[in-house]
């Protein structure tokens, strides 16, 4: 159960965003300001206009009062199911939100303050608000807790590649709604890189947007479930990727068995509070395999579902759990020791060694396939591993 651990191969070094990409992510500078150089202006900012995305780093414009309009529309276009958390009234409300610029709206939202402190990691308090407009797609802060503490620590202290995930946040220029996000489909962010929109423009990169059409003085914010990855990102935790598939819906949406409740827990934990994963932890038991599964890691490990499990004659799979050597070979087979390896790498791989000794072989078929088993939910990250829930089970040769 001991495999020598593999190495993924190095990617490039990210190259620093211009001052004026970083600008961009003014919408939540302001929520540090309890340190004198981190003071965002409270005045209200003018309301969006067509002016360019490349505020200057200092003396930024004073605020004014937006239009009375805004706060109208504030109130009839924020939809979806976080809006409700929103604050009814006051600095962070819609209605309050609406007169003052991103950053200062930002920081009197509850549910950004994560966000707030990964900007303050990545340096970019003193960019003040800007004249916009903007386009700014905010991780809420169980995005952020659905990131193992010790992956979020390492991202938060590596100031580069913290400025590349957050830029790629914001789309400068423009002000867009959900409806306008639909039509374009696409749209280039200030770190360079393209996000992808659903249809009703309710979804980006594959997230949800739980709060659309969130207006402040010289923003549209759109509040999101994930934490968005860039594709040229220097090497970063696999478990800071968006957990996707066709089955990820049947995952809680909250406690021990959800996403976030996951990612605190090691792998035989996390899947012992997920109820699409029941069989396999009762497999898990009866080869004795907790303690290991529970162990230090990493590991990449390859879940089938129960429905997986229930393909299997049953006086069959009772045979099965009744012999422990051949239990462990075929879960032993599920598990790649030594690193937590994303969809991504998997795919880019080809090929790569179990606990059991035997290979996998991994595919891109709209998805990730493994050894032809299709993963239905790709990227779940614990605490010391990256799941790949599977709807098949795998068999030695």
């Amino acid at each position: 159960m001991n495999p020598s651990s593999r190495t993924r191969p190095a990617k490039g070094a990210l190259t620093r965003r211009s001052l004026a990409a970083i600008a961009a992510l003014s919408i939540v500078a302001a929520a540090c300001g309890s340190d004198t150089s981190d003071t965002v202006a409270t005045t209200p900012a003018p309301a969006a206009t067509a002016a360019p995305a490349t505020p200057s780093p200092t003396d930024a414009p004073q605020a004014t009062d937006a239009p009375e309009s805004t706060e109208a529309m504030s109130k009839s276009m924020a939809f979806g199911p976080a809006c409700s958390a929103v604050p009814t009234d006051g600095a962070g409300s819609f209605a309050g939100m609406a007169q003052d610029p991103a950053a200062t709206a930002a920081s009197n939202n509850p549910v950004l303050s994560t966000l707030v402190t990964a900007v303050k990691a990545a340096g970019l308090v003193d960019t003040l608000n800007g004249e916009g407009p903007f386009t700014i797609f905010a991780p809420t802060n169980d995005a952020f807790a659905a990131i193992p503490p010790a992956d979020l620590e390492a991202v938060l202290a590596d100031k580069e590649l913290l400025t590349s995930i957050l830029t790629l946040h914001v789309v400068g220029g423009s002000s867009m709604s959900a409806a306008d996000l639909g039509a374009a489909k696409t749209a280039a962010t200030v770190n360079g890189e393209e996000l992808t929109f659903g249809a009703d423009g309710t979804t980006v990169n594959g997230a949800n947007v739980v709060c659309s059409d969130v207006m402040t003085a010289n923003a549209t914010v759109h509040i999101i479930d994930a934490v968005l990855m860039p594709k040229a990102a220097a090497p970063a935790p696999a478990a800071m990727l968006n957990p996707s598939g066709p089955a990820c819906s049947s995952v809680p949406a909250d406690g021990a068995g959800s996403f976030a409740g996951m990612a605190q827990d090691p792998a035989a934990t996390a899947a012992s509070n997920n109820p699409v994963l029941s069989t396999l932890v009762t497999a898990v038991k009866a080869a004795g395999l907790v303690d290991t599964l529970n162990g230090e890691g990493p590991f990449t490990i390859f879940a089938p579902t129960n429905d997986a499990f229930a393909a299997i004659p049953p006086a069959d799979l009772e045979a099965v759990l009744a012999d422990k050597a051949m239990l462990t070979s075929i879960l032993t087979l599920h598990v790649v020791a030594g690193e937590k390896l994303s969809s991504a790498d998997l795919m880019k791989m080809g090929k790569a060694t179990t606990v059991n000794g035997a290979d996998l072989t991994f595919d891109d078929d709209d998805g990730l396939t493994v050894n032809g088993k299709k993963s239905v939910c790709m990227d779940i990250p614990t605490a010391n591993a990256t799941v790949h829930i599977i709807d098949g089970v795998l068999l030695p040769a």
